[in-house]
């Protein structure tokens, strides 16, 4: 899985991405829904009986995006594909995936795109709020050289157009 950092146009690009015909252009990421992943709690039953919770198994869950992915952003909106699914608690944390096909052949790209800070009650059919790792681009770099495990950014937007 790569950090979505480059992918996008930033502010400053953005006339350029829309004079190519970028992908990515005008409607930030472009893609009507993504793939979540968490290891939360399997139903809303758990919320309110104690003997009713279960959690621990990882699942996946396809989102659909409801605000645009723009690189400045701190975070988007999204909600479940499928009616009677959704996030619960302790899916926090988890990733929001964008599958891409990579422009040069080279199969399927993973992208993570965003972390989910919080989601609304009940568990089923509910919005999530994720956050944007590529508005954070500098301190992720910054934070992974002072570490000395730096991330490497991924290919270009320009490489799409």
């Amino acid at each position: 899985v790569e950090l979505c950092v480059g992918l996008l146009p930033s502010k400053e690009e953005q006339e350029e991405a829309r004079r190519k015909g970028s992908p990515f252009y005008p409607d930030g990421l472009g893609f009507p829904s993504l793939a979540t992943y968490g290891y939360g709690q399997q139903s809303t039953k758990g919320t309110t009986d104690p003997a009713a919770y279960s959690a621990g198994q990882l699942r996946r869950l396809g989102v659909s995006v409801q605000t645009e992915i723009r690189p400045w952003a701190a975070g988007f909106l999204t909600k479940p594909v499928d009616r009677n699914t959704g996030t619960c608690a302790g899916d926090s944390g988890g990733g929001a995936l964008a599958f891409v096909q990579d422009p040069k052949g080279r199969g399927i790209r993973q992208f993570l795109v965003g972390v989910q800070a919080v989601a609304s009650l009940p568990c089923e059919e509910n919005q999530q709020v994720f956050v944007n790792p590529a508005a954070f681009s500098e301190f992720l770099l910054q934070a992974s050289r002072d570490l000395g495990s730096p991330l490497q950014p991924t290919i270009n937007w320009r490489e799409y157009s």
